[in-house]
């Protein structure tokens, strides 16, 4: 219990400055950092003063304090003891219809232990959202992210007593710390639960029990499968969407907020993918990309240009998160093959455009005197969208029947559509 008790009187303050710190040059690089700030005015001094032992004492215990931090920081964040940990976590394995069950902490732990935990879970959450409020403020002013009732109508939407209730399981993955940089996450799975979808999160490292229960449940029960995962979070999604592959079960919605350079390419079991990340990050910034037999809507967002996010905070954006939402209510009625030819999107924003998830880019053909700006206003997309998909200058003028991609949204239909359209066989 000592430490638990050295750990509440931390401010959240110093544990702010130590996740930004991590953010920038990693956990060894944080810890030499402050290590060596500590001690370098010590030896100036000399150890002969009193004043500067005592200095050197405190800085010792001091020293430990930040080595049991980092510990705690990386095991109950990526290990599953977040579970453990957090009395009101959501983070255990899904059973029988994808719902999370809250673990039974009275069981494990005292009272003063998860008096304890939650002293702990608050100090750590508050840091992160500080460090987060503080970066956006001394970088340029946020950029307005589109909501899903801001961004540009699709062609035609149904009214939503035409569209079919909301179905489905959803499964959340958290990366690692995920108790100071996925946060977002728990947040996002109560947006999800609150539309009807049963869903639960967890951390990176139990996607494989996860995805077996969700084999279990799609057999008994067959419902549209959604995968989000942040960070090492998101490399698990995918691990998960290629568990599935193997055994024919097809991946409704799969989305991933900056994985990390080394996740798998998306499996052809995949209906439809969102990949939003920022290439410059060194935490994450995968640019994942579709495996040969993929022929699903894909949709890559870099958001390098964006400075007010970064990795840990791009999943707790509201209005990202209000638009895969909306998704995903309309997902049981949107079948992803009566839409047209599938074109993959792979789109740089500039730092000035809105936030908009397009599920993937719809070949047209233009007439004669049209430009891509002309064809921007006719099917309601920014213009900088169109000449960086097509790569021709938004005024240059097109001929006859030639083919211009243009970002789309699927939209739901009013005839129920079946759990999948596309279930492969084998690998």
């Amino acid at each position: 219990m000592r430490p638990l008790r050295r750990f509440r009187q931390l401010c959240s303050r110093e544990i702010k400055d130590f996740a930004v710190c991590c953010e920038t040059v990693g956990w060894w690089g944080a810890f030499l950092l402050r290590a060596w700030v500590k001690f370098s005015a010590i030896r100036r001094v000399g150890p002969r003063h009193w004043a500067a032992i005592a200095r050197r004492s405190r800085g010792r215990r001091h020293l430990r304090s930040q080595i049991a931090l980092v510990a705690l920081a990386a095991c109950l964040g990526g290990c599953g003891g977040y579970a453990a940990f957090d009395p009101e976590s959501t983070s255990a394995v899904p059973l029988s219809g994808g719902a999370a069950t809250a673990p039974n902490a009275a069981s494990a732990t005292t009272a003063a232990d998860r008096r304890d935990a939650a002293t702990l879970d608050t100090l750590f959450a508050g840091a992160a959202d500080a460090a987060s409020d503080e970066h956006a403020a001394n970088t340029r002013p946020p950029v307005a992210v589109a909501s899903a009732v801001d961004v540009a109508p699709p062609p035609v939407r149904l009214p939503e007593r035409e569209i079919a209730l909301p179905r489905g399981r959803a499964y959340l993955f958290r990366g690692v710390a995920g108790l100071i940089y996925s946060r977002g996450m728990d947040g996002l799975t109560e947006r999800i639960r609150h539309t009807g979808v049963a869903a639960s999160v967890q951390t990176y490292l139990v996607w494989r029990a996860a995805a077996d229960q969700a084999i279990q449940d799609y057999r008994r029960d067959p419902a549209p499968i959604i995968l989000i995962g942040h960070s090492m979070g998101g490399d698990s999604a995918l691990s998960f969407a290629q568990r599935l592959n193997t055994e024919n079960i097809p991946v409704s919605l799969l989305v991933t907020y900056d994985p990390t350079r080394i996740a798998d390419d998306v499996p052809p079991n995949v209906e439809r993918y969102i990949n939003i990340f920022q290439s410059s990050n060194i935490m994450g910034g995968g640019n994942v990309l579709q495996a040969s037999r993929f022929h699903g809507h894909y949709a890559s967002f870099n958001l390098r240009n964006h400075s007010e996010i970064v990795h840990i905070n791009i999943e707790k954006a509201e209005r990202i998160q209000e638009q895969l939402v909306r998704k995903i209510v309309e997902l049981s009625a949107t079948s992803p093959t009566a839409q047209g030819e599938a074109v993959p999107l792979h789109l740089e924003l500039p730092a000035d455009a809105a936030i908009e998830l397009w599920d993937s880019g719809l070949p047209v053909q233009a007439h004669a005197g049209d430009t891509l700006k002309s064809l921007a206003a006719a099917y309601h997309v920014p213009s900088w969208s169109l000449a960086e998909i097509n790569g021709m200058s938004i005024r240059a003028p097109l001929s006859e029947g030639q083919r211009v991609v243009v970002p789309r949204h699927l939209v739901p239909m009013a005839v129920h559509s079946t759990v999948t359209s596309y279930a492969p066989t084998g690998q």
